[in-house]
């Protein structure tokens, strides 16, 4: 692999950033305005060096890469002619992948300051027919970074949701096997158990030794059945405080303002419910990223005497059309299971789901 230039990068743009840098290279060789050898190869070094460190950078040195990069490109179309501002596209291109708005706005307002520039030097000639693509493009240059910016966010917001619907289907898939383990494996032992009690009674009372092994044989099905029990916990555990994070994390990608008011930290919660809340919130946040359109999310969990209650309100376009397919189902069947209760209501103003679960322990429900 490539270790000088971003693997990310190589696939779709190795090709066009290289022949943009032997055209810049050649051009400014070739240029009769800067006539000293010695600058040309200044300039040709600095654009490169801008260029290489925007390159592998998206925060910190991005914005000093790429506002030199500006400023080089706009010298010499102040100097030689308004067409060298079409250096500038791979400048822009690179500053769109800023992890934050804040360097965009600062690398865009400089460059707007140095077009500016350029448009009183050239006015007669931009504003012709002849030159007019030139003052289209630097309307381009400026709207670049922000359009390459939102496809970044776009693409890791989807990510991040294919992320969350695969986390999904392999919790969905655990909870079957759980399942499977629990219907058949712990059914097997427990019929083992019993029958060898019932051996163990009618056997006779002076065979000490019969008895002796009868006891070790029950022993040993409680502690298998024990395990498997523990084995279920484990597969299925999913921690309220991390799914929390997680979700805010996700709106948060998805620029969702996320509110979370979290009262059940000193709530005693059982392994099952805790984790079917988890994932019933999950479904919930999900839906918000990727139907909901909305700019805020409020994520409530407090409890009211016997119950814990959890909310989940956005501010979007509702569900009304999507009835279906959004894991609602999937909400309502786990908290049907821990003897709670999963609303979901719609309209205009956005989507609201609660959900309910009583207080009592259910380890009885789980033997």
């Amino acid at each position: 692999m490539l270790e000088w230039y971003p693997k990310s990068q190589a696939r779709y743009y190795l090709i066009i950033d290289v022949l943009t840098v032997l055209l810049f290279s050649y051009a400014v060789v070739v240029s009769e305005q800067i006539p000293s050898l010695i600058f040309k190869i200044v300039v040709i070094a600095i654009y490169l060096g801008a260029y290489y460190i925007a390159l592998w950078h998206q925060d910190g040195l991005l914005l000093p890469a790429t506002v030199l990069g500006f400023v080089i490109t706009a010298y010499l179309a102040y100097i030689s002619g308004p067409q060298w501002i079409f250096f500038q596209f791979a400048f822009a291109d690179l500053v769109g992948r800023a992890v934050n708005r804040r360097i965009l706005w600062i690398a865009t307002c400089i460059n707007f300051l140095l077009l500016a520039s350029l448009v009183w030097r050239y006015q007669d000639v931009l504003f012709s027919n002849a030159q007019s693509i030139v003052l289209a493009a630097m309307v381009f240059i400026l709207l670049l970074p922000w359009l390459r910016y939102y496809i970044e966010k776009s693409k890791l917001l989807q990510r991040e949701v294919d992320e969350a619907a695969v986390h999904i289907a392999m919790q969905q898939e655990r909870q079957r096997i759980a399942r499977d383990l629990h219907d058949t494996l712990g059914h097997t032992l427990t019929v083992i158990k019993v029958k060898t009690e019932l051996v163990s009674r009618l056997v006779p009372h002076d065979d000490c030794r019969i008895h002796k092994e009868l006891d070790d044989i029950i022993l040993t099905v409680r502690t298998a059945h024990k395990q498997v029990r523990e084995i279920i916990s484990e597969m299925n555990f999913l921690s309220l405080d991390v799914e929390l994070k997680h979700c805010e994390e996700l709106l948060k990608n998805a620029e969702i303002r996320a509110q979370i008011e979290h009262q059940l930290k000193n709530t005693l919660l059982s392994s099952v419910q805790e984790t079917m809340l988890a994932y019933s919130i999950r479904e919930a946040v999900t839906n918000v990223v990727k139907h909901s359109h909305a700019s805020m999310c409020k994520i409530h969990l407090y409890q009211t005497e016997d119950r814990v209650e959890v909310a989940i309100v956005d501010n979007g376009v509702g569900l009304s059309d999507k009835r279906h397919g959004n894991g609602l189902f999937t909400m309502k069947e786990r908290m049907r299971s821990l003897k709670g209760n999963a609303e979901v209501t719609y309209d205009t103003e956005g989507t609201k789901v609660f959900l309910t679960i009583p207080l009592y322990s259910i380890q009885e429900g789980e033997k």
